[in-house]
Order: structure tokens, then C-alpha cells, then sequence
């Protein structure tokens, strides 16, 4: 039987864990679902030994010690073996949860360049050559964080909620803000795409995060969409960093 490894992302809007048994999901909880205590039934339910923990917040969003005494707890941040190569010039500070996607990249599509957009908090753009080195990316705003920039860095442009249907120009304040920030956000994307696809031939994209299901059936290219990459990345990083021990 495969083993069952335990995955934990703490990201800065939405944590999530997932067991994972061979390549296979066979448990999942996010947000208010996500305590100590569910962990701990899954421990008992799946005879869990080891856990990975990634977290772009701070501890109290999620304190690990009650983990560690269940747990034989990897952080994703110290894990040195990895299946990848990195050339990020300060891996100190990498998001292990960009670091997870690249793994999942390399697995999921192995000899092939691949573009990640992790449509989260933030936009993150992430570049796997053919031969797995993870080359580097971009970070930009993400898609609420563009509503709230405007909202909170004027006197009067009201908070309004994304729109994936908003048409290319607004007749009201409120509409012109969707259509801004909408076609701008999805405008980034394809812009990314196009770039990465007119250098390194046979580009795969694969997107992910929150708010990946705005925006995967927008782009008129192909894309593949995996919603919880880290979570799957994470898993193959502490499956990797376990064998080589």
C-alpha cells in the first residue's frame, strides 16, 4: 500500500490540508474545517506518520506545536532535497508555495517548459524550464487585493465585487471599476501566456488558486486548471524528501 502523507498550506487568505495516499486525495478540509483536531482524527483514520507545513502567515494563524506531537512535521521552508533545481537568487525568500507548484509542474507535465499562474492574494507567475530548473516569476496584485487598492487609495471609488462578466467598458462608477480591474487582471494573464508561449516552444500552463475558476475559462488559449497545486506539490516534496533519508 502507498503511503499516506499529510499536506498542510496555511496561505495568507485560506488554509487547506489534504491526505494524500500514492498520487491519490483521499481527504480534504479548508478554512473553519481546518483545526488541530481534525488533524488529529485523520492521524488515527489514515495512520498518518509524517506531515508537511507550508505557511506564507504568521504562526498564529495556525500554531504547529500540537503538530509536532502528532506528527513527524516537516517545514517546507528547511526541506533541502528537492526534485527540482532553483535558481532563485534568495530561496530565503521563496513562498514555499510558489517552491511546491514548481514540484507539481515537474511531475505533472516532466520535459516540458511550464508556466504556473497562482491566481491567489497575489498573482504569481512561475517559469520550469524543460529540464527542471525552476527559473524565477513575477508577483502582482491579486484580483480582490486590485478592488480593495482603489477603494482604500481614494476618497471616493466604492469596494464592488469581481465581476467575470464584466463588459469591456462600465457606464456607472461601479461598473468601470469591475471592467478596470476584470479586463486588466485577465488581460495580465493572457499578456504572460503569449510572452512565455513566444519564447519556449511547447509551453504548458497550468493554473491554480482561488481565483483560478474566474479566469480559466476566459483565456482563449489552452490551460490546464489544478485547483489545490500546492497542496499536491507539497506532498510530492515531503514523499521526495522522505525517500531520500
Amino acid at each position: 500500500m502507498p503511503q499516506r502523507l499529510l499536506s498542510i498550506d496555511i496561505g495568507n487568505t485560506v488554509s487547506k490540508a489534504a491526505v494524500y495516499e500514492g498520487y491519490a486525495r483521499c481527504a480534504y478540509a479548508s478554512g473553519e474545517e481546518l483545526v488541530p483536531e481534525l488533524l488529529s482524527e485523520w492521524k488515527g483514520r489514515f495512520g498518518l506518520e509524517h506531515a508537511v507545513i507550508s505557511s506564507v502567515a504568521d504562526e498564529a494563524r495556525f500554531p504547529t506545536g500540537s503538530l509536532s506531537r502528532l506528527f513527524t512535521l516537516h517545514y517546507a521552508k528547511q526541506m533541502r532535497n528537492l526534485p527540482i533545481r532553483v535558481a532563485y537568487r534568495t530561496p530565503e525568500t521563496l513562498g514555499t508555495d510558489r517552491l511546491a507548484c514548481m514540484v507539481a509542474a515537474a511531475h505533472l507535465c516532466p520535459g516540458k517548459p511550464v508556466l504556473v499562474l497562482q491566481c491567489g492574494t497575489c498573482l504569481t507567475s512561475d517559469f520550469l524550464t524543460a529540464d527542471s530548473l525552476y527559473a524565477g516569476g513575477g508577483i502582482s496584485p491579486g484580483l480582490r487585493m486590485r478592488f480593495r487598492a482603489l477603494n482604500e487609495h481614494t476618497a471616493r471609488l466604492p469596494l464592488v465585487p469581481p465581476d467575470a462578466d464584466a463588459a469591456l467598458y462600465g457606464q456607472t462608477t461601479e461598473k468601470a471599476i469591475q471592467s478596470g480591474v476584470w479586463q486588466g487582471y485577465l488581460s495580465e494573464c493572457e499578456g504572460l501566456v503569449q510572452k512565455y508561449s513566444s519564447i519556449y516552444e511547447g509551453l504548458n500552463v497550468i493554473i491554480t488558486g482561488g481565483d483560478a475558476v474566474w479566469v480559466k475559462d476566459k483565456l482563449k488559449m489552452t490551460i490546464f486548471a489544478f485547483p489545490d497545486l500546492v497542496l499536491f506539490g507539497l506532498m510530492l516534496m515531503l514523499k521526495y524528501d522522505i525517500e531520500k533519508q
